[in-house]
Formats: structure tokens, C-alpha cells, sequence
């Protein structure tokens, strides 16, 4: 995998609380999963811009509404906003930076379902204002 990818997700309705489809292996024969963690980011804060170098991170909100901000190979960026109201999985490959913004006023939290294990070794960062983008 070497694209950008955005995949709408099912939620099953229930009126006890609805069932969120997240990662299934038989839509995803290419992910070779090792690790699943979460990412707590509070109200209107930023985290950027991080590149893995290996990894591709498969990114779902379980919680609150995320702007995921992607920095393509022209220097474009691909922007989506994700949520229970727009349920899908953003799926970025190695050596794309990217960032993501909580735009709710809860505190938002995102999946990540990722082919590699965390190694701080794996990923490049910079500071917000290396890559210009209007996060507003």
C-alpha cells in the first residue's frame, strides 16, 4: 500500500447504544496488524506533523470529531474530518506527514490499527509551523 486511502465504515443501530464496525481482516487482506493503541487529543488541539517510516497507520475516531490533515507527495493536502456522524478509517502509508486536530468540544480519540509495533526510532517529527497549513 503506497496511497492514501479512505474507507466508510458500518455502524449497526441498536437503541441500546449502536455497534461501530472498526477493522475487519476480510476488508483489509493487506494489513498485517501488530498493534492497536489509542490517541487522546483534548479540544481544539493539534498534533503535528509526524511521518512514519515504516508504518502505515490506519486511523478510526472512536470518540468526538477529528481533522485528519495529510501532506501528499505535491505538497497538497488531503483534509477529513472524521466522526461517529462520518465513520471511517483513514489509512496513510509511510512517508506521508500528518496531523490531526479535535474540533468538538469533548476531548476526541482516535484507533490506530497499525502494521508495525511502536518504535520511536520509526517516525520523523516536526514542529507545526515546518509544514504551513490553516488548521482553522
Amino acid at each position: 500500500m503506497d496511497e492514501i486511502s479512505i474507507k466508510n465504515l458500518s455502524i449497526i443501530n441498536n437503541k441500546k447504544g449502536d455497534i461501530l464496525k472498526g477493522f475487519l481482516k476480510s476488508d483489509n487482506k493487506t494489513i498485517n496488524v501488530k498493534e492497536v493503541y489509542f490517541s487522546e487529543i483534548n479540544p481544539k488541539q493539534i498534533k503535528a506533523w509526524k511521518k512514519h517510516n515504516k508504518m502505515t497507520s490506519n486511523l478510526i475516531a472512536v470518540k468526538g470529531e477529528i481533522k485528519i490533515v495529510i501532506q501528499k507527495k505535491d505538497k497538497s493536502f488531503v483534509t477529513e474530518i472524521i466522526s461517529k456522524k462520518n465513520y471511517k478509517m483513514i489509512s496513510i502509508p509511510p512517508n506521508f506527514w500528518f496531523g490531526f486536530q479535535c474540533i468538538s468540544t469533548e476531548a476526541g480519540m482516535l484507533v490506530n490499527i497499525s502494521n508495525e509495533e511502536h518504535d520511536d526510532l520509526e517516525s520523523d517529527q516536526l514542529d507545526i509551523e515546518k509544514i504551513l497549513f490553516d488548521w482553522n
